[in-house]
């Protein structure tokens, strides 16, 4: 039987460099002062023996991992993997690893995030449903730094990044309107989520508010068939709007499917559509839908520097930052705005 290799150690490599242990420390680890010529013989010697710091030992003895938690679900939906992506690529930058765990299934969010504080996770940026704020008060006495994406906070204290749902609202509303609705509809799936529903409501709201009719469409979630079971749920209603308000793209996607191939309506001309997010499908030629962009990765990147501040400075006061929102207009309307 071959006898299985031992593994270098940092002790191996302070021998091969002729130098102190604590230099290897030093050397591997970026902190502490050590001349560059020593330096770089642990680097070589470090390569040469096939040497890898552990981290995850070195966190559990340090207090400090360099893991970061990405908590998120809906994976299989172009905006929220978008969002996971560029979280990830700016934390790799920032020297931080990511570990990610899909809040989906059996499992509850508050079990997976004790499972995460088993790591003395460096941070934690929360896209699923909002933790218990039980939940986040026990991180604050960890000092494990957590940063809500689009989550309503209650009155937990965190720093969160997330829309102005009001404005979401406002700006459909003000966008249908420009391109000559005056008989509205919107989407607000029966699955309720903090800023679908919010951004429907705050929709039906300036319709109201503005004296225009307003038609409310509840499929049962958020994705591509809940948007076709809308289109049936519009004709069977008997609902004549000249412009909908779709909350997510995905569901304008199948709206718009289904209102074209199901029920034969001309689009625009019979019927304006407007979608939210501008995943990357909604630019598609077969699609070209007018929609509301939410900047995924302006919100990751939000997400990574509010946890970073908030390491540096556990003291400094919780921060709520916007995610940028801006009219994307293609096909699914008669007119842009600046017509």
């Amino acid at each position: 039987m071959t006898e299985k290799k031992k593994k270098p150690t940092s002790f191996d490599v302070a021998k091969l460099a002729n130098v102190h242990r604590s230099a290897v420390s030093r050397a591997l680890s970026g902190k502490g002062r050590v001349s560059e010529e020593t330096r770089e013989r642990v680097m070589k010697a470090a390569q040469e023996l096939g040497y890898r710091v552990n981290y995850l030992a070195r966190g559990l003895h340090d207090q400090n991992s360099g893991l970061v938690g990405l908590v998120a679900s809906r994976l299989d939906t172009p905006y929220r993997a978008l969002q996971v992506k560029v979280a990830a690529r700016e934390l790799l930058a920032q020297g931080y690893c990511p570990i990610l765990i899909v809040a989906e299934g059996d499992m509850t969010l508050p079990g997976l995030i004790d499972r995460l504080l088993n790591y003395n996770v460096a941070g934690m940026i929360v896209t699923s449903d909002s933790p218990p704020a039980e939940i986040i008060d026990e991180c604050k006495r960890l000092a494990v730094p957590v940063v809500l994406v689009n989550r309503d906070a209650g009155d937990a204290e965190a720093d969160r990044v997330q829309l102005d749902i009001a404005a979401s609202g406002q700006m459909a509303f003000d966008m249908l309107r420009a391109a000559g609705g005056s008989r509205f509809a919107v989407l607000e799936p029966k699955e309720r989520t903090y800023t679908v529903t919010g951004r429907a409501r705050a929709f039906a709201e300036c319709c109201r508010a503005a004296g225009l009719p307003v038609s409310v469409i509840a499929p049962q979630r958020q994705n591509y068939d809940d948007g076709l079971e809308a289109a049936d749920l519009y004709v069977a209603q008997g609902i004549e709007a000249d412009a909908v308000f779709c909350t997510t793209d995905l569901l304008a996607l199948g709206f718009l499917d289904g209102m074209r191939v199901r029920h034969g309506r001309s689009i625009p001309t019979e019927m304006q559509i407007l979608g939210y997010d501008d995943i990357e499908q909604a630019g598609w030629l077969g699609n070209n839908l007018t929609t509301i962009r939410q900047d995924a990765g302006a919100a990751a990147v939000l997400a990574v520097e509010l946890m970073q501040a908030r390491i540096e400075d556990l003291g400094r006061p919780f921060q709520v930052a916007t995610i940028p929102i801006s009219p994307v207009w293609r096909g699914t309307t008669r007119k842009r705005a600046t017509e």
